[in-house]
């Protein structure tokens, strides 16, 4: 009878322990969606303590390590859990999002694939493919990257038209094939529906300068420069375009904003010491040529 006592006592005990990793894992669950990695962790830690195999528990520790920005953990485990779960999509796209987040774009390629073949609705997961198409197709030797890239943005387009970014990528490819006609349309399309987006803005202008639309470069650039003031990009393209314009007082202002926004921009400094030259200002345009070579020889890859 007391043995029998006994036993009873020891499954009550599992069963309160068990109960009790599983309300460590709903209060991590619970602090992690509401943005509160910080109390997350340590009741993520306790719920892995009573079963350190169990992937739903590792893929939450996973996500809230990569919300603490400590890739190398995150990583490690978001792995863990896709390994042991490989067919539950989230696990996989996390993973995915992760490596395609710490810029780890050929390893991403095969996760993203993979979470795309289980949820093939899954938008984000195909736009993060487009990306690493363009960012690794050299690494991955990939000669018609892009037509994989585009096949994975117009499959977002048809869905969503409005899906932030999809055009901006899709004017990236245009870019980089030299449709500056085409990249313009996704441009102005992709600011119709998100506005706010100053990279799309700056891009937009630089690709009116290619088309010798001065004027209106200068007016796109004028309000990303608002929209984003710390973007160094920004003046830069606006100098050329004022530059173009003759109006090379302006010109002048805009390229000291960006050499001032970053001191090692090689190219800015450049620009602003042709600007010196053209203004009669052989001094200063001699200490912008030499910033220039320094910050060249600097960055140059060793021999």
């Amino acid at each position: 009878m007391l043995r029998i006592f006994a036993c009873l006592w020891f499954f009550s005990f599992l069963e309160l322990f068990g109960t009790a990793q599983a309300n460590f894992y709903q209060d991590a669950l619970q602090k992690y969606q509401s943005k509160q990695y910080v109390a997350a962790l340590p009741l993520a830690e306790e719920a892995l303590r009573a079963d350190a195999n169990n992937p739903v528990y590792i893929h939450l520790y996973g996500s809230i390590l990569a919300a603490l920005d400590q890739f190398y953990l995150a990583e490690e485990n978001l792995r863990k859990a896709a390994a042991l779960a490989p067919d539950t999509p989230a696990f996989i796209y996390d993973l995915g999002a992760l490596l395609h987040r710490e810029r780890k774009y050929a390893e991403a390629v095969p996760v993203l694939k993979r979470a795309i073949e289980l949820d093939p609705e899954n938008l984000p997961a195909r736009l993060m493919l487009a990306r690493c198409y363009v960012f690794s197709y050299q690494q991955l030797q990939i000669p018609n990257f892009e037509e994989l890239t585009m096949e994975q943005l117009n499959y977002i387009v048809n869905k969503n038209p409005r899906f932030p970014g999809v055009h901006h990528h899709i004017a990236l490819v245009y870019i980089n094939t030299g449709e500056t006609a085409k990249a313009i349309e996704e441009l102005n399309t992709e600011l119709q529906y998100d506005p706010a987006n100053a990279q799309a803005r700056l891009e937009l202008g630089e690709s009116l300068l290619k088309l010798n639309q001065y004027h209106k470069a200068a007016e796109e650039l004028l309000v990303a420069a608002k929209q984003a003031p710390q973007m160094s990009a920004i003046p830069f393209a606006l100098a050329k375009a004022y530059r173009a314009e003759g109006q090379t007082g302006k010109a002048l202002e805009a390229a000291r904003k960006c050499t001032e926004l970053e001191p090692g921009f090689a190219d800015g400094h450049y620009l602003l010491g042709q600007l010196y030259r053209e203004t009669n200002q052989p001094e200063l345009a001699r200490q912008q040529f030499e910033l220039f070579r320094q910050i060249k020889n600097t960055n140059a890859p060793p021999q």
